[in-house]
């Protein structure tokens, strides 16, 4: 999602991996901090949930938990969410629509263990 629209929900960023990064350059962070960043530029590729979950699988992983959530720790989309009472962050209109974020839980089996 585009956080820099305060409007609306808007899709700004790729949802499938590419080959080239996102590239980001703000000397703000997500987690409130007085900390004065210098090294401001960031690159990031995004990894869609079909790919998490394939690359934990094809490590012989196996997937015990996924649950997707409709709040986060930090107003990730300004002007449009709502702090709510346990201090997490809620899109004020149809928060039922867009999951924020997600908990992928997954073990891998030892060697000789049953």
């Amino acid at each position: 999602m585009d956080e820099t629209r305060t409007d609306r929900p808007t899709v700004g960023y790729p949802h499938f991996e590419t080959p080239e990064p996102t590239v980001f350059s703000s000397g703000t962070t997500y987690v409130e901090t007085d900390t004065e960043f210098t090294q401001i530029v960031t690159h990031q590729w995004n990894h869609g949930l079909g790919n998490v979950v394939t690359a934990l699988l094809d490590h012989g992983m196996t997937i015990t938990g996924l649950v997707e959530h409709r709040s986060v720790p930090w107003e990730a989309l300004p002007g449009q969410m709502a702090r709510q009472s346990n201090s997490e962050w809620r899109l004020r209109e149809h928060p039922e629509r867009l999951p924020r974020t997600y908990t992928l839980q997954a073990r891998r089996q030892l060697a000789g263990a049953e």
